[in-house]
Formats: structure tokens, C-alpha cells, sequence
């Protein structure tokens, strides 16, 4: 049973802090490419008007004709992410599509925006960058609540008026 296309509202390109496992593969891409590379990992964020069901057969993504092995959910749509800035000045303004079998792909009609002025990567700057968890809107999901301290308070002062009562 064939699901529904995704439907692309917006594609954004939002450099953020890479991590101690982006450092780890920034490092061996740069050595690879015998080229420094910033520690910077660019998050492609792709909100989405309504996001598809997990099924057993998924969506593949593409930009242009390069298949995008992993993408992941975050509120509001799906989002990748690029380690490499070069990857996105190779890939800018191509298309964006969904397949779902590698053969017949589906035009978005949305594209993988140019890349932002490469001074955001400077490595002076890149701790000024924000975390991947607030880029992605996690930092508000994963904040404990208090309801816990509320509780007990609440129960204690029940537990006061009960025995005062009853002391009547």
C-alpha cells in the first residue's frame, strides 16, 4: 500500500556546534579530502505539513540525484545532516525528491538552499553557533517539569488540614 508524499512547506540550512561524534567524523573527512574541514555540522531541516506514519517501507530522500542515507523526525518535519560545507555548494539549489523504490522519484518542488556566507564557519566563530538540540527544537521537549514538587506540597498541606481537623 503506497503512502502519501510528504508535502514540503520549507527547506533551511542552519549551521550549529558539531558534537564529539561530528568532531570524531569531521576529522577523518578532513583527512580523506587532505583539507581542513570546521568543526560545524549544518542541519538541513525540511518542515513538512504533516509528517508520514512510520511504516516497514519508508520514503528515500534525495538531493539532485544524491541519495540521502539517514534523515531523521523533529517537530515539525524531517531534517539531515552535513558535515561537510562543500557538500552543499556542490548540491545548491537542486531539487529535493522522495522515491519510494529508487526508480520513480517525485519532485518536492522544493531545492537545497545556497549555502550561507562561509564566515558563519570560521573557527572563531563556531562556538558562537547554536546546539543542534535548540536548532532542532529538543531543548524544550527535554526540560524537566516540576510537577513532582508541586505534588508533594499540595499533598502536605491536605495532610495538615486532615489532622488539624480531626485533632477538632
Amino acid at each position: 500500500m503506497a503512502s502519501t508524499v510528504p508535502k514540503v512547506l520549507s527547506v533551511e540550512v542552519v549551521p550549529a556546534q558539531a558534537t564529539e561524534t561530528d568532531r570524531s567524523m569531521i576529522a577523518k573527512l578532513s583527512a580523506d579530502a587532505d583539507r581542513p574541514i570546521p568543526e560545524t555540522a549544518f542541519i538541513i531541516k525540511i518542515r513538512l505539513d504533516e509528517i508520514p506514519p512510520a511504516t516497514a517501507h519508508g520514503w528515500a530522500l534525495y538531493v539532485g540525484d544524491t541519495r540521502i542515507p539517514k534523515y531523521w523526525e523533529y517537530p515539525g518535519g524531517i531534517y539531515f545532516k552535513v558535515l561537510d560545507e562543500e557538500f552543499l555548494a556542490d548540491h545548491q539549489r537542486q531539487k529535493l525528491r522522495f522515491s519510494e523504490n529508487g526508480t520513480d522519484f517525485i519532485d518536492t518542488g522544493a531545492k537545497l538552499p545556497a549555502p550561507g556566507a562561509s564566515g558563519a564557519t570560521r573557527k572563531a566563530e563556531t562556538s558562537r553557533l547554536p546546539l543542534q538540540s535548540d536548532v532542532l527544537g529538543e531543548s524544550t521537549l527535554a526540560q524537566p517539569t516540576r510537577v513532582r514538587g508541586g505534588r508533594k506540597s499540595a499533598r502536605s498541606g491536605r495532610a495538615k488540614k486532615a489532622s488539624t481537623a480531626r485533632k477538632k
